[in-house]
């Protein structure tokens, strides 16, 4: 969809552009059709528009803003809505039109929401369906301007009175032929929907000033519709420019937001996921705890049966086979023992060595005594008792005996 200028003061047309159909006017009271791209045309009087001859090497855009800067035509602010419109190509020289929005821009009389346009065209490139003219002059918010092509694309746009028209544009044709800007004369004039006594004024005048042109005033409807604009021109003003990027980080908090929402819904299910396997996992575990309840039990009741006969069938608990393993250390006659202690799963040893020597001897080979080596065994420190004579004492304790004796 496209938004341009109308004829009177502050007023719009709403053109709407379908593949394969011709353009078509919309009512003013008609809702934007969902999904279009919007297109706003920039009132002329807002607009900076100077042809230059610039060197066909190198980037257009640095050597147009050096031209333009030497000449000091561009103010603060216009420099970063300045896009340059290629027209053609000779030799080593390549000739180029400055396009610029005027700073600061007025937005009165723009149409609703316009800083949120996709772009932003002129109304010089919407003008010509033919690509024919070389120069054409329209109204346009009450005022007439008019604008010189050459190969179809303007290279001079400006305001004008219908008072001493033909002389102003025979003094501009003049000047741009002279500059090379233009080739020639305009040799076919438009005018598109001018009044009748307005075009009458105009086409005598600019008769005059061009004999050998051929002037004509468009009035069809259907010939007044705007031409597609193509190529990559978008100019938009400061305002525009601020408001795309507050539309573009929106976007992106948006779009990082969703990112966000969708991951940690993700997690939650990966969550909720793995939690449904540990539940029925614990599930399954209780059911074979429950499963073995009954024979552990069962294996209680045997153990604490085993303990209660352990004494008595036990080899390693049964008392005389416990002091022949006691006394073997002493058969060498250096060690005597004095007292020999059993009494659940506690054995309590003292005893008499000639010296301390001995005494240690025998509580290390008490330790590596196979049948002894399931006691914990705590040795206090050997004491002399008398000449030749050392008293020392062991105990030693089974892992599941009970404290204190019944």
């Amino acid at each position: 969809m496209l938004e341009r200028a109308g004829s009177d003061q502050n007023s719009w047309e709403r053109w709407i552009f379908r593949a394969g159909l011709d353009a078509s006017l919309l009512d003013p009271d008609t809702d934007i059709p969902p999904h279009s791209s919007r297109i706003v045309t920039l009132p002329s009087s807002a607009l900076f528009a100077w042809p230059l001859w610039i060197a066909a090497s190198g980037e257009n855009d640095v050597l147009v803003r050096l031209e333009l800067s030497g000449r000091h035509l561009l103010r603060k602010g216009m420099e970063d809505s300045l896009q340059v419109l290629p027209i053609l190509e000779q030799g080593d020289r390549r000739l180029v039109l400055a396009l610029a929005v005027e700073e600061p821009f007025i937005g009165s009389g723009m149409p609703d929401d316009w800083r949120t346009a996709e772009r932003y065209e002129i109304p010089a490139r919407l003008l010509d369906r033919k690509a024919e003219s070389d120069l054409i002059l329209w109204r346009e918010w009450g005022l007439l301007y008019m604008a010189f092509y050459r190969n179809a694309v303007p290279v001079w746009i400006c305001s004008v009175r219908k008072e001493g028209l033909g002389g102003l544009a025979r003094r501009f044709a003049d000047r741009l032929c002279a500059d090379g800007v233009l080739n020639h004369s305009p040799r076919i004039i438009t005018l598109r929907g001018l009044p009748e006594d307005d075009a009458r004024d105009c086409i005598a005048q600019l008769s005059i000033a061009f004999p050998d042109s051929t002037v004509a005033n468009i009035t069809a409807p259907e010939n007044c519709s705007p031409t597609f604009p193509r190529g990559n021109l978008d100019l938009p003003p400061i305002e525009a420019k601020l408001e795309r990027g507050r539309h573009e980080r929106r976007q992106r908090t948006t779009f990082v937001m969703t990112v966000g929402a969708l991951l940690y819904l993700i997690l939650l299910i990966w969550g909720a996921g793995d939690l449904l396997i540990r539940q029925n996992s614990l599930k399954k575990i209780r059911r074979e705890i429950s499963s073995l309840e009954a024979p552990s039990t069962e294996a209680r009741v045997e153990f604490q049966r085993w303990k209660t006969l352990r004494e008595a069938v036990d080899p390693d608990t049964y008392a005389l086979d416990l002091l022949a393993a006691v006394a073997a250390p002493t058969a060498n006659g250096k060690v005597r023992l004095t007292l020999f202690s059993m009494e659940k799963g506690r054995l309590q040893l003292s005893g008499e060595a000639t010296d301390v020597t001995e005494a240690y001897k025998f509580i290390e080979e008490l330790k590596k005594t196979p049948s002894l080596q399931h006691f914990d065994w705590n040795t206090a420190q050997p004491q002399l008792a008398g000449k030749n004579s050392v008293k020392f004492e062991m105990e030693g304790t089974q892992p599941d005996a009970t404290t204190g004796a019944k």
